[in-house]
This record gives C-alpha cells, structure tokens and sequence, in this order.
C-alpha cells in the first residue's frame, strides 16, 4: 500500500536525526536559559521526529528488500534504527501519562529519553553511513 514510499529512504532518513538533535538541543537550552518555550518546542519536535521514524524504517526495510541486500553492517544498522523506532513510538504514551502526572518526572524522563535517542539514532546513521560511503550501497550499480 505503501510502497511508494520505498525509493524514498535515503531522503528521509536525515529528518529523524535531525530532529531528535534539534530536540535534545532545545530541551537542553530551555533548562539552561531557563525557557519553558524551548522546552515545549523540544516535545513538539519530537513528537514529530517519534511519529516520522516508522515511516523511515519502513522505507529502508523496504530498500533492503528491493536491493536484496545482507551486510553485518545492514544488520547492525537495521538494529539500532528499530531500536530508535520502538524507542520512541513506546515513550509518546509514556510521556504523555508521566507529564499529567508530574512535571518534574516528565522533564527528567524526556531529557533521558532525548540522551538515549541520540545515542541510538547516531549509532543507525554510523551504520548507515559506513554502508554508503563505505560501500556505495544504494548510490553504485
């Protein structure tokens, strides 16, 4: 249903990172300045790099379909984006509870959350990047 999605990966798969970066950037502005609106633009941010991540997974498992490919490197890289994925798919619900509940709790689980992501999501992009520049994965016939 969606498969015209798949060509797509390699164009998509920036924009996760790159909001999970700008969204740990910003949390970690707003608590420094002391700027609650950094901090909400940071949980927005997110919200949309969370609700972007399965469609770009969705894209690479579906580039490592068509290209019928099977690396250590695709494996390790396909790890960490899943990792990234349900990470952040499983914490909307949970922050979403926890920030009701108590702010003080949220703000430290979301700046947890954001350090953790970062890691994980930096990890996929090593990975991924190692397979295209590395080996011309996608980009060479």
């Amino acid at each position: 249903m969606f498969d015209f999605l798949i060509p797509l990966h390699p164009k998509l798969v920036h924009f996760p990172i790159a909001l999970i970066m700008t969204a740990l950037i910003f949390e970690l502005l707003g608590r420094f300045l002391k700027k609650n609106p950094l901090s909400e633009a940071a949980l927005l941010i997110y919200v949309f790099a969370a609700a972007l991540t399965p469609v770009v997974v969705y894209t690479g498992l579906g580039e490592e379909a068509r290209l019928h490919l099977h690396h250590p490197l695709l494996e390790e890289h396909e790890k960490f984006a899943l990792l990234t994925m349900w990470i952040s798919l499983a914490s909307l619900p949970v922050l979403w509870f926890l920030r009701r509940a108590s702010e003080k709790v949220f703000k430290n689980s979301f700046l947890l959350l954001l350090l953790i992501l970062a890691v994980t999501v930096t990890v996929a992009a090593h990975f991924g990047g190692q397979m295209v520049y590395g080996y011309g994965v996608g980009v060479s016939s």
